[in-house]
């Protein structure tokens, strides 16, 4: 019973994010496996992103991920956003610049993280975002 609560649990945490496995359309696979030279042993999971025009998040095997979105007119999936930057594929000094810029997705470490931790790995496009420390309050000496 105890397993059945559990897996039921999991099912509806599922359903709730909406993550479900989509396979891509023949353009995408193809701006994924040609334009951008990724291998199906790279990527982990993908997501469908709710949009006007289809857009998918691809998520990496070290816990990063980008997205790729449709230009629309035919020109198929040509548009890629990592760490919060948009990089035209149909534009080569841009492709140079989009395959760098997944390299160093690709290589960033992989983050291991446990239950008991809070927060995420990073592994949004939202590029480096850091929190500084808050200054400290200095004492002004009394007179």
């Amino acid at each position: 019973m105890q397993q059945l609560r559990e897996y039921i649990k999991k099912e509806i945490k599922k359903l709730k994010e909406a993550t479900v496995k989509l396979p891509l359309p023949n353009d995408a696979k193809s701006t994924l496996m040609g334009t951008l030279k990724l291998k199906k042993t790279h990527i982990n999971n993908i997501q469908s992103i709710k949009a006007i025009k289809p857009a998918y998040r691809i998520y990496l095997n070290n816990n990063q991920s980008f997205v790729i979105k449709d230009l629309g007119n035919n020109f198929g999936f040509g548009l890629v956003i990592i760490n919060g930057k948009e990089y035209d594929l149909l534009d080569n000094g841009q492709k140079q610049l989009a395959l760098q810029a997944l390299y160093n997705l690709q290589t960033n470490p992989v983050i291991k993280t446990t239950g008991d931790e809070e927060g995420t790995t990073g592994g949004g496009t939202g590029g480096d975002e850091t929190e500084e420390p808050a200054e400290e309050p200095t004492e002004e000496p009394e007179a």
